[in-house]
């Protein structure tokens, strides 16, 4: 028993002899000690510090900000001696209050030149408002100085090292307000200026989809963003941006504008390829016919994608010959490839018309394949306009006749001749549509075996009554017969010279008259006629009756007055 108490004593004796041999001036001196871990039991870290004792660090000074361990056995690390455990034998040390004194020494370097300092995010304050940072010493982060942008999930923060500006300090509890934003807008800023600065228009560079909106894509090209208007994305048709890009995209843009006093870059993509519609009508020549894809349908036609940026418009009416059909749908469908023809097309105005029904071949064309020129045929007046007529002649065949080819004479509109709905016999007078593609038709080559046969019975000095039709400044424009119209000359009218005015008064329209045939030209159809020359050849048929009672009248006499003379005798 007195030998165990006697190495008690002596133990005491040997670990206070080792103390006074270490430089107590070192304990609480705030003066680095380098050490290498040797052991770690339980909650307590062995830590070898170059003495005959070893010193004991808390376990939890090592761990993480998640509690996992940051050291092993063998690692070097710094400590502060902090006193000693004389009864059991041992020197302890923080490793945490020399970071702790560290850390502060750099906060407040870095808040007097304005520095930024180097921290860890550990965690989340209990109400959320922000985050404690590690620098050493905990400083308070708010959450509106975490980023530029919202924090959206706040845990996925927690570990990260970051850099810090220090914006408040309080020395007497050595703490702190830090700010991360700050730092993310001056690199912003700076970042926007030398960008500013190397940017041209027409350049091309590469970038990252930020995000996408209904209008366009913003682009970050590097601290700076741009904005991809949607009409700048593709030369083809696009409802919604995100259906040709999605947020992370690299991508290349070329640089269309920028204002620097706005800091505002406008980018395009489709800019960066050649315009699809500068050789269009080498491409697309009127009547080409391909397969193309139905993109759109619209209450008037579909819109068909000839290549990525060319669109053509099927219209309703060009869908079918068999009439207007009540709805697109029935002949076409979104996303159906079908032969077209172009039919149309207008560079400057980036347009193309597009045909179906023009694959077949026109009722028209069909119709003047069973029906030749100078053929007679029965048509219904569908409509009159002021310098032509239509006729129908079949379902979905259509005749013209221009006001010029409705009679020989001059009428100031077809109503004059004919009325809408009504049928009536016309001639096709020509073997070829016209540029309407509408059967061409005549009504006065109907009358020209009229005009024979009265050209045949009539001939210049004949006598023939007609009916006024017009007065004009220039004469009497008369009718014949229906189909033949004659013409009076003002010269014509009278030995005196008679004014428009008086010609009025003197004949209405619808009086008939009389008037001789003055000449003819037959192949113009035209027959001039004349009062005035009429008269005269009266007076001279009067004359010459007169002259020839006369005759009679004094031979008579004679006769009677000798048979008188002779009864006397």
């Amino acid at each position: 028993m007195a030998d165990t108490h006697d190495a008690v004593e002596n133990d005491h004796e040997d670990f206070s002899e080792l103390v006074k041999k270490y430089d107590l001036k070192s304990v609480g001196s705030n003066a680095p000690i380098e050490g290498r871990i040797v052991d770690i039991v339980e909650n307590r870290v062995v830590i070898d510090i170059g003495q005959k004792t070893e010193g004991i660090l808390d376990r939890e000074e090592l761990l993480d900000w998640d509690g996992t361990m940051k050291y092993k056995v063998g690692d070097t690390i710094a400590v502060l001696a902090k006193n000693v455990n004389f009864k059991e034998g041992y020197i302890i040390v923080s490793k945490r209050q020399l970071e702790q004194q560290e850390g502060w020494e750099n906060v407040f370097r870095a808040y007097k030149k304005n520095l930024p300092v180097q921290g860890k995010i550990t965690r989340l304050t209990p109400d959320e408002k922000g985050y404690i940072v590690d620098m050493g010493v905990e400083m308070f982060l708010p959450m509106s100085q975490v980023d530029i942008q919202k924090v959206k999930a706040p845990k996925k923060m927690l570990g990260k090292d970051f850099s810090f500006k220090v914006v408040k300090l309080n020395k007497k509890e050595k703490s702190g307000t830090v700010s991360r934003r700050i730092l993310l807008e001056e690199e912003k800023l700076d970042k926007q200026k030398k960008l500013l600065e190397s940017l041209e228009a027409g350049q091309v560079v590469k970038g990252v989809v930020t995000s996408i909106v209904d209008y366009g894509a913003f682009v970050d090209l590097g601290g700076m963003e741009g904005l991809v208007h949607k009409d700048n994305i593709s030369y083809g048709r696009i409802n919604h941006p995100r259906e040709k890009l999605r947020k992370g995209d690299e991508i290349e843009v070329k640089v269309l504008d920028i204002d620097k006093e706005k800091g505002k870059i406008s980018l395009g993509i489709k800019q960066k390829f050649a315009d699809p519609w500068i050789d269009i009508e080498s491409k697309y020549p009127m009547g080409k016919r391909l397969v193309a894809k139905v993109v759109k349908i619209v209450s008037f036609g579909a819109f068909i994608e000839l290549e990525e940026g060319v669109e053509g418009l099927l219209h309703i009416s060009d869908l079918t010959w068999e009439g207007r059909p009540t709805s697109v749908e029935e002949y076409v469908a979104v996303g159906d490839k079908l032969w077209v023809q172009v039919i149309e097309i207008h560079k400057d105005e980036r347009k193309i018309k597009l045909g179906l029904k023009q694959l077949e071949m026109r009722p028209e064309e069909k119709y003047l394949e069973n029906h030749r020129r100078g053929e007679i045929v029965r048509a219904k007046v569908k409509k009159i306009l002021k310098s032509r007529v239509f006729l129908g002649l079949e379902p979905a065949v259509e005749g013209v006749v221009k006001i010029s080819d409705i009679s020989y004479y001059h009428i100031d509109s077809p109503s004059e001749y004919m009325k809408e709905g009504e049928e009536i016999d016309a001639m096709i007078i020509s073997d070829e549509l016209d540029r309407n593609y509408k059967v061409q038709l005549g009504i006065k080559h109907l009358s020209d075996s009229e005009w024979k046969t009265f050209f045949a019975r009539h001939k210049p000095g004949n006598a023939i009554e007609v009916t006024v039709r017009k007065v004009s400044d220039a004469g009497i424009a008369v009718e014949i017969t229906r189909n033949i119209e004659g013409f009076i000359r003002i010269a014509d009218i009278d030995e005196e010279k008679v004014s428009p005015q008086e010609l009025e008064q003197r004949f209405k329209p619808g009086h008939r008259i009389e008037a001789m045939i003055l000449r003819t030209e037959t192949e113009r159809k035209k027959v001039y006629l004349s009062l005035r020359a009429l008269s005269k050849a009266r007076e001279r048929e009067e004359l010459q009756k007169y002259m020839k009672a006369e005759d009679d009248s004094v031979t008579t006499i004679g006769d009677l007055l000798q048979n008188e003379l002779d009864k006397n005798k």
